[in-house]
């Protein structure tokens, strides 16, 4: 029996999208060079102050929005740019991501605060 061309070209198609699929794939030690999901779109860089927090710090600065909660703020937006389509404001300190919210972090002087919009 003798194949068609039909039957050769389906081959030849079906072979083509295994290959280009096979070549995507990545070996578990290799690093990935694809940008992460968390790249920050918007940063804000402020100093800390002995005593104040910094929500405190924070609002002197910029425009902030927030909800409060039994476990302390939630920020809802700074400078009018709210959380929005898996965006969300974190903070950190000291290149730390702080572990409380924001009016409950009593800053000193020195400290690096950096808020992020980052893509959780």
């Amino acid at each position: 029996m003798k194949p068609t061309c039909n039957t050769m070209l389906l081959i030849a198609l079906v072979v083509s999208v295994l290959m280009i699929s096979c070549g995507k794939q990545q070996d578990a030690k290799t690093p990935s060079t694809e940008t992460p999901a968390y790249i920050d779109s918007l940063t804000i860089e402020l100093a800390g102050v002995d005593g104040k927090t910094v929500l405190e710090i924070t609002r002197d600065s910029v425009s902030v929005e927030y909800t409060e909660s039994a476990m302390g703020a939630f920020v809802n937006a700074v400078d009018s740019v709210a959380n929005d389509g898996g965006y969300w404001w974190v903070y950190t300190i000291n290149d730390s991501i702080a572990q409380v919210a924001c009016d409950k972090y009593i800053t000193t002087d020195g400290d690096k605060i950096t808020w992020y919009y980052r893509k959780q």
